[in-house]
Order: structure tokens, then sequence, then C-alpha cells
């Protein structure tokens, strides 16, 4: 009997190991598959103003027009030496939120896509790490025939925002959950959630 046990204990230790270091490394998988196709759409941006060719002011603007894209299209501007390309319009923290939000939107591990729309619901200000901060919920609607659309409007958060840091110079945290419809959690109870699951 307790030769038994043993044998269930450590199988049971195997599963939680397995499923530990798929956990890990589908996290890395993912980010990849991810970054990989929205470099691909960046990619005949960066192979013009690699080779010094004129990039306009409307072309940049569409592509930012995706919040998905834009974290990766001011880097590429930034090492082109030609972020002043970058709509005033997508440089806000607001914007960058969004951003952050569709980006983490599109892991495999979470919700696959970015949002068919996103709109800025409220910025609350809380306290994080000892210092006051914005965080800005959005409400959120996927595109049709993705699983989370029945749904309609989902309710996702972005921030800690620093007012005073430069555009884009680093990516805030984002998270939305299932279920978080708008209408059935306020902006402040979901910041004040955020915040506890970031602290532990």
């Amino acid at each position: 009997m307790f030769k038994v046990a043993i044998i269930i204990v450590g199988g049971l230790f195997a599963l939680i190991v397995i499923f530990v270091i798929w956990r890990v490394t589908s996290v890395g998988r993912g980010m990849r598959q991810r970054d990989q196709r929205l470099l691909t759409r960046l990619d005949p941006i960066a192979k013009r103003l690699e080779r010094g060719e004129d990039v306009s002011p409307q072309e940049i603007a569409g592509l930012a027009a995706r919040p998905e894209v834009r974290h990766m299209l001011f880097a590429l501007l930034r090492e082109a030496k030609r972020a002043d390309l970058m709509p005033g319009a997508h440089s806000s923290s607001v914007a960058q939120g969004e951003s952050a939000l569709a980006y983490w939107m599109m892991h495999p591990n979470e919700l696959q896509e970015a949002p068919e729309a996103i709109e800025l619901v409220e910025t609350v200000i809380k306290t994080a790490d000892g210092r006051k901060a914005d965080f800005h919920v959005y409400r959120y609607r996927m595109p049709p025939g993705h699983w989370a659309a029945k749904d309609g409007w989902l309710l996702g958060v972005a921030g800690p925002m620093q007012p005073e840091s430069e555009p884009y110079s680093s990516m805030p945290g984002a998270f939305s959950r299932a279920g978080d419809i708008q209408g059935k959690i306020t902006p402040s109870e979901l910041v004040d959630w955020y915040i506890h699951a970031w602290r532990h």
C-alpha cells in the first residue's frame, strides 16, 4: 500500500513538473510566434528605411492605427533615427496602453488575436510601488468568429503608466480576464484586482 502511495505521489509530481516545463516553454514559443506575425507586417517598411528610401507619414499613420504594432513600430523608427514619423496622436500614454493590451492579447496562450475595436473607459489613479500611477482601463471587442466575440465589450487594463516616461520607452503591463464584461465590474475594481495580482 505504501509503495502504491509513493508511485501515485511520484506520478503526480512528475505531471506537475511536466506542466510547469510546458507552460514556461509555451510562453516563449508563443511570444516568438506573435512577434513574427507583427514583424512580417513591418518588414516592408523596415527594408525601405534600411535602404534609405522615403517613407511617408501617411504610411506610418496607417500602421500606427493598429495598436498591436505600435511598440514594435516605434522601436523600428527609433532604430532608423526616424522617430519623428510616429504620429503624435499615437504617442500618448493612452495609445501606449492600448498597444500593450492589444499586443498581450495576441499571445497564443491568451486571446490569440488583436481586438477589432478598443476604447478608453477610464484612467484610474492608484498607488503602485509607493508611487501614484495611471492605470488605463479599456473596453474592447473581439472580431466576429472569435470565441470571446459573443461577450461583446470586455474590459482590460494597462499600467502602471508613469506620465513623465518617454513614449514607448518600455512596455507597460497589461491584462484582461475572460468574463470581465463591461457593466459587470467597475474600472476601479478591475485595477484593484490587477494591482493585487501584479504584486503577487
